[in-house]
């Protein structure tokens, strides 16, 4: 298969990597509002020019496609709505990013790129934002906590994962806090600045006011430009919805039975993986990684025979790391075919990060005696 879901999944998880690291850098700038608005201007040519030069744009507007893209073709594959509460959230908010963010984007980007006596420094867009669009100042708030939450729960979810993470946790988590409270910190110091000055200031209210002015007169255009993005947008997510809900109503009556250790039963539908089923049927099931096949706490072991699809590249990588049995599975990636099956668990549904660390520490307590994971 020429990009398979390992390759797929690398991709978007480079593609985010990619975005919120250019979020790092506006935030850090906004952060200097804490100095002064000058301070923000001067150190916009080091954290933000290189991302505006046409290169780093091009870089930016493919990441976002892509990662938009593989998140919403993610969402149209799916057979059910059996997500983890973590799953939901970061649904929610990267559905809701692009909406919030494309009236900033357009609004200062494309009218820069449009009109050569326009100016879009910072002194500009905060008297904008804090004098005569306020209500875009409260958008911008929401936007960065919606941006960079669903950017932290993803980067979290990666760097547990890895052996090195109790190492790294005292410093990554602190800065995961500390960049979006210093920015919004630094936007409203910078705003009552930019407020006084604009009360004391003639000649620079002046500028301001004239760059509001080409903002009305291209006003048409840039909405044009502006529900475009929202239609294509609409579009793509209906799309991906429409495709989530035909996969689950063409396949609601092709019941298959799955039996826990335990005595445990539940019943999903064909297409459906064993986490989904668990998660549908209120089984307790570990899923460190939140079903992506990184973690391999959601392990199981099926009979030989059981009727699930072939293992792909991505879960065959983490039952390698993790030196599962040869009669192992995901439960996250072992999805049913049609007919009834029985597996058993390995971990307890209360297990941490640490048994995707470090497996062996776990695994020698828990999978001799599977007859106890609840």
């Amino acid at each position: 298969m020429l990009f398979s879901r390992l390759i797929l999944g690398r991709v978007r998880l480079g593609s985010g990597l990619f975005l919120l690291l250019f979020v790092a850098a506006h935030l850090c700038n906004l952060a200097l509002g804490l100095v002064s608005v000058g301070a923000m201007e001067r150190w916009r040519s080091v954290l933000l020019t290189p991302w505006q030069t046409g290169l780093g744009q091009s870089l930016l507007l493919a990441a976002a496609i892509i990662h938009g893209g593989l998140g919403l073709a993610s969402l149209a594959s799916r057979h059910s709505l059996a997500m983890s509460r973590t799953d939901w959230v970061q649904l929610l908010l990267g559905i809701a990013t692009p909406p919030l963010l494309v009236n900033h984007v357009v609004g200062l980007q494309v009218t820069s790129d449009l009109v050569s006596r326009f100016d879009a420094d910072y002194g500009y867009v905060l008297a904008a934002y804090w004098r005569y669009v306020p209500l875009f100042a409260l958008q911008q708030l929401l936007v960065v906590v919606i941006v960079w939450a669903h950017g932290a729960i993803g980067l979290y979810s990666i760097l547990v994962l890895k052996r090195a993470w109790p190492r790294l946790a005292p410093i990554v988590i602190p800065i995961l806090f500390a960049i979006p409270i210093l920015a919004l910190l630094g936007f409203a110091h910078a705003g009552e600045a930019v407020l006084a000055r604009l009360a004391s200031d003639d000649v620079w209210r002046a500028l301001v006011e004239q760059n509001l002015e080409i903002i009305q007169q291209m006003r048409h255009r840039l909405d044009v430009i502006e529900s475009g993005v929202l239609l294509v947008y609409g579009i793509a997510v209906a799309v991906a919805v429409g495709i989530l809900v035909a996969n689950i109503l063409k396949r609601r009556r092709s019941r298959v039975v799955v039996s826990y250790d335990g005595g445990l039963t539940a019943v999903g539908r064909v297409g459906m993986s064993v986490l989904e089923v668990s998660r549908a049927n209120n089984i307790p099931h570990a899923s460190v990684c939140g079903g992506r096949a990184r973690c391999g706490t959601c392990r199981i072991i099926v009979p030989a025979n059981a009727d699930l699809d072939t293992p792909a590249e991505a879960e065959l990588a983490t039952l390698r790391r993790v030196k599962a049995p040869a009669d192992a599975r995901l439960a996250c990636q072992a999805h049913l075919l049609g007919r009834a099956i029985s597996v058993q668990r390995v971990y307890p549904a209360f297990v941490d990060a640490e048994a995707a660390r470090e497996p062996g520490s776990w695994a020698a307590t828990t999978e001799p005696d599977l007859e106890v994971v609840p």
